[in-house]
């Protein structure tokens, strides 16, 4: 049984506005076809599904994934399944696994992690299971013995993506229609590439592959896109999906040769990429626009240079976003825009980056705070500098929307401001914005008048309330 388990409580809405499939699992699921296998989504079910999934597959082994906003909870999944089903093993994989791999076995209901990719790690580990001997030996495990705990050696990337077993989709069918993204409807995930060549000293995903980039043919993603289930957008999940510029063109053109799908339906597209990659080779935005891509997310970080260069090492020009965000407008394709909340900020600090974002019409704007992940650049100098603890660092608060470490403000007020931001930016305060994204086919107004669809608009509220941040602080017993 693989699960994947739902943020902490103490999180404020934010993952609401994007819920979608367990692409990583699935993909594991994908690796081992002579085993029965199922899919568990904690997000969309409640603790007593999750036992009677237990008590009627009685499965010989639980996998988990987790973020380490996700940890704690991970953590009382394994609990709860130890206790349901007596005998089974528990692995839990994914980046909190990877990044905080002696967190993660502090729960003795973790009998082993799988660090990094699982495509080869789990075969593995389950014929050494199965063998009864042996798993010292599996590579890229980590295990709990004589009180100590033990890693065996980093186990080699995976040399061609192309080999890698097709999604197992079906193991999801039952929640398809409740996976979507922000305002684009009900959404299908699909994985080109794997890793960043780039280095920013705030993210996890360099250091999770260890800086490598690897990619999927134009024929396997075709191939891959063929079997996706119908959904009003295909999110490309790659963290940098235009790196090499030429490959990204030629798939554009396959594309727009079968734009139709699903029952005649135009295909609609999100993507991650650089600005960088737009200054570099404008063409993809034109091409890929005529393509069927809505909306593009872009890390933009902060409207303050020296923090994009010295902060954050993000290897790129405010010049080019501005840049980056004109030639999106002129092709119909609207941005993600994010940015980074900086602690250490005064008051002024965020109105200026209110200003620019308004300046700059982003359509949808998301601000987090910078946030101390495990094992990146930032972390480390954090602790280096003193401002951290690693001990006394709060997982549940690692949901990028809530401040890990001292802020410069009173966090009251610090808070208040981080609303005020999106009080001020959000689109439905802006009704130019609004049409537009409307006229570009971005919003999909049949889907946010459903059930769902509304409950994501409420969740815009949250963001705009300092109370829905504070609760968090109270509820793990911090003064506020």
């Amino acid at each position: 049984l693989l699960v994947k388990p739902d943020i902490s409580d103490v999180s404020v809405g934010f993952a609401t506005l994007a819920r979608v499939p367990p692409l990583e699992l699935i993909t594991v699921a994908g690796i081992v076809p002579q085993h029965e296998v199922r899919v568990f989504d904690a997000r969309l079910e409640t603790e007593g599904a999750f036992v009677s999934e237990l008590r009627d597959l009685q499965p010989d082994l639980v996998g988990m994934t987790a973020y380490s906003a996700e940890a704690e909870q991970a953590k009382a999944m394994c609990r709860l399944a130890k206790s349901v089903c007596e005998g089974i093993v528990v692995v839990q994989g994914g980046y909190h696994a990877s990044m905080a791999p002696a967190d993660a076995l502090n729960e003795p209901a973790v009998d082993f992690i799988a660090r990094f990719e699982a495509e080869q790690t789990l075969p593995e580990l389950l014929a050494a299971l199965q063998n009864g001997d042996g798993f010292n030996e599996v590579a890229g495990i980590g295990y709990v013995a004589d009180e100590r705990v033990w890693l065996t050696p980093r186990r080699a990337p995976l040399p061609e993506l192309d080999a890698t077993p097709f999604p197992r989709w079906d193991l999801v069918a039952r929640y398809q229609r409740r996976y979507y993204l922000n305002v684009l409807g009900h959404v299908a995930t699909l994985e080109t590439t794997r890793g960043c060549r780039y280095d920013c000293s705030f993210c996890s995903v360099w250091v999770f592959y260890d800086r490598l980039y690897r990619k999927k043919s134009v024929g396997r993603v075709l191939e891959e896109m063929e079997r996706l289930p119908a959904s009003d957008v295909v999110g490309f999940v790659d963290d940098e999906f235009w790196v090499d510029g030429r490959r990204s063109l030629e798939l554009a053109d396959r594309i727009s040769a079968k734009p139709r799908d699903w029952g005649g339906k135009a295909r609609r597209y999100f993507a991650q990429v650089r600005i960088s990659d737009i200054r570099r080779t404008p063409e993809l935005v034109a091409r890929w626009g005529r393509a069927g891509m809505k909306v593009l997310l872009l890390g933009i970080e902060s409207h303050k240079q020296d923090e994009v260069d010295s902060l954050h090492n993000k290897r790129t020009n405010l010049a080019h976003a501005d840049f980056a965000l004109r030639t999106m407008r002129e092709h119909g394709v609207e941005a993600w825009g994010c940015f980074i909340v900086n602690p250490e900020w005064e008051e002024q600090d965020f109105d200026d980056l209110a200003e620019f974002v308004v300046r700059h019409d982003i359509a949808f704007p998301q601000f987090t705070v910078l946030t101390p992940l495990p094992g990146t650049r930032l972390t480390d100098r954090l602790v280096a500098s003193g401002k951290l603890e690693l001990s006394k660092l709060q997982f549940p608060l690692l949901d990028f929307l809530h401040a890990a470490v001292p802020t410069r403000l009173p966090l009251r007020r610090f808070y208040e401001k981080v609303a005020q931001l999106y009080a001020r930016t959000s689109m439905e305060g802006n009704l130019t914005l609004y049409r537009r994204a409307l006229h570009n086919g971005v919003i999909n107004r049949e889907w946010l008048r459903s059930d769902m669809g509304r409950k994501v608009r409420a969740v815009f509220a949250q963001l705009a309330d300092p109370e829905s941040y504070l609760r968090a602080h109270r509820m793990l017993g911090q003064d506020v």
